[in-house]
């Protein structure tokens, strides 16, 4: 059997956790729909947002801090113990310590990682920027901590990825589609467009999306767009 090919495009920021929650969700579905053998070939592509981008590019700040101005310490505290315990529920330990700042540079590796190799090599370098930024309090601004992403996931050696990241390689792509997603109406992340007509919004559960990759295979129509779940 022919497989369709569905597409979904996951406007996200590397530094927002209901991203990496709804990923995990995404790819569990994923892993569910193939075991029922739904005849559904999935190509993913990571578009980037930015969550504050106010932050600096240049100089990271304290994580804790800076979102303790933003939210007050007390919300700050009870989202990472529910983050905690939701991200173990799909393999994710969350550690909310560690620095933070803008991450244009990080959405350009992402983006140069597709062109190189396809959404294989976007995943790769999407999930270790995810799981070094929340589970091991890595600085995704940092170039250094960037360029061992990029070889480790096979899209450039670490010299040539500090060249690129030095430089202002596909800095216009990146400001293009954040533009784009603004323009769509997108005011936080994770947000999920399935075959440029249908929107999920937000980290909606493993459940769902298997549920929605269950009525595309069997050619029913979706209902209007969801616009609930946890975003950034």
């Amino acid at each position: 059997m022919a497989l369709r090919p569905l597409t979904l495009n996951i406007i996200s920021d590397s530094i927002c956790p209901f991203c990496y929650l709804g990923y995990k969700q995404i790819t569990l579905a994923i892993q569910q729909a193939q075991k029922e053998n739904l005849p559904l070939e999935f190509q993913l592509r990571f578009k980037p947002f930015l969550l504050d981008p106010s932050l600096a590019l240049d100089k990271p700040v304290n994580k804790r801090e800076r979102l303790s101005s933003k939210f007050g310490a007390s919300r700050v505290e009870g989202i990472e113990r529910q983050m905690i315990a939701r991200g173990k529920e799909v393999g994710i330990q969350f550690s909310f310590g560690g620095s933070m700042r803008q991450t244009t540079d990080s959405h350009r590796l992402i983006e140069k990682a597709y062109q190189v190799g396809g959404q294989a090599k976007q995943r790769a370098v999407v999930e270790a920027l995810f799981a070094g930024y929340f589970e091991h309090e890595k600085d995704v601004g940092d170039h250094a901590f960037l360029a061992e992403c990029a070889a480790n996931a096979g899209v450039l050696t670490k010299e040539d990825a500090l060249v690129f990241l030095a430089s202002n390689e596909l800095k216009d792509n990146v400001g293009k589609d954040i533009k784009e997603a603004m323009q769509l109406g997108v005011e936080g992340v994770p947000f999920v467009i399935l075959d440029n007509k249908y929107a999920v919004s937000g980290a909606q559960g493993t459940e769902t999306f298997l549920g929605i990759f269950r009525k595309i295979a069997s050619g029913k129509k979706l209902a209007v767009e969801s616009d609930e779940g946890d975003v950034c």
